[in-house]
């Protein structure tokens, strides 16, 4: 009687795995109601292994998402997912990232992102007309965002590249070099602190307060020996500089 027992509880769960397991992505996705800026193509797959032609968050289109979900991981009630999304020959941006969920928080690990220098440019309210040069690589080893009352930032390490920086503006091809940002925790926002190690002399401290979404940062430009002479004569809209040269940077 026992074995009977044991065989059926076997079977009735192999069964619902299978259910689990088949049950399309589309479905799942239909029965959510996501926010009204990010809308979502081409979704095939099951909730095992997924797939997104296209996805558009405010105009900005990823493309070829691909989700792996892994079993075991649920049955330490923390699902794990693999995300894939972009490629070469795909316009926007190409990463990779695991993002586990849990009661408390969501962790994101192994985070690459690569996207063009200037479609970050498109979206920014700039005072002149530019185009960026190069690629922005994002790196994260590990960002854990706390899921209380309100969000916090609990645990985060990464780095943000900008490799052969330059603009094109006003007609004149300017180099900037090479800029690194670091990115960590403090109070509970999301950090990105950006080396003063660059042709123009930048030092940066950009904050996101996840608890009410608001972006703020404060920083210098001190011009030095490699500061592109193309723009020394803008210096002068940004303000005076103080008794070490700097130019005071705040939003």
């Amino acid at each position: 009687m026992k074995k009977w027992f044991a065989y059926t509880a076997i079977f009735l769960s192999s069964y619902m795995v299978f259910l689990l397991a088949s049950t399309p992505l589309a479905l799942v996705i239909n029965n959510i109601k996501l926010p009204k800026n990010i809308v979502l193509q081409g979704v095939s797959g099951s909730i095992w292994q997924g797939e997104v032609v296209k996805v558009t968050i405010n105009n900005n289109e990823i493309e070829k998402v691909k989700t792996t979900v892994s079993f075991w991981s649920l049955f330490s009630l923390a699902p794990n997912v693999q995300v894939t999304f972009g490629d070469a020959m795909s316009s926007g941006p190409e990463g990779k990232l695991s993002l586990t969920v849990s009661s408390e928080q969501f962790t994101l690990t192994d985070v690459e992102i690569f996207m063009s220098a200037n479609d970050i440019a498109r979206q920014l309210s700039l005072p002149i007309p530019l185009s960026a040069q190069g690629n922005v690589e994002l790196f994260l080893s590990e960002l854990v965002i706390a899921t209380g009352a309100q969000l916090s930032c609990s645990k985060a390490a990464g780095e943000v590249l900008w490799s052969r920086a330059g603009v094109v503006a006003l007609e004149q091809n300017i180099k900037l070099g090479k800029f690194t940002t670091e990115i960590s925790c403090e109070e509970g926002n999301l950090l990105a602190k950006v080396s003063p190690k660059n042709n123009l002399g930048l030092s940066f401290d950009g904050v996101l307060a996840l608890a009410t979404q608001k972006v703020s940062g404060q920083g210098y430009l001190k011009p030095g020996a490699k500061f592109p002479s193309q723009l020394r004569s803008a210096l002068s809209f940004i303000g005076r500089p103080d008794n070490e040269g700097r130019y005071q940077l705040r939003f």
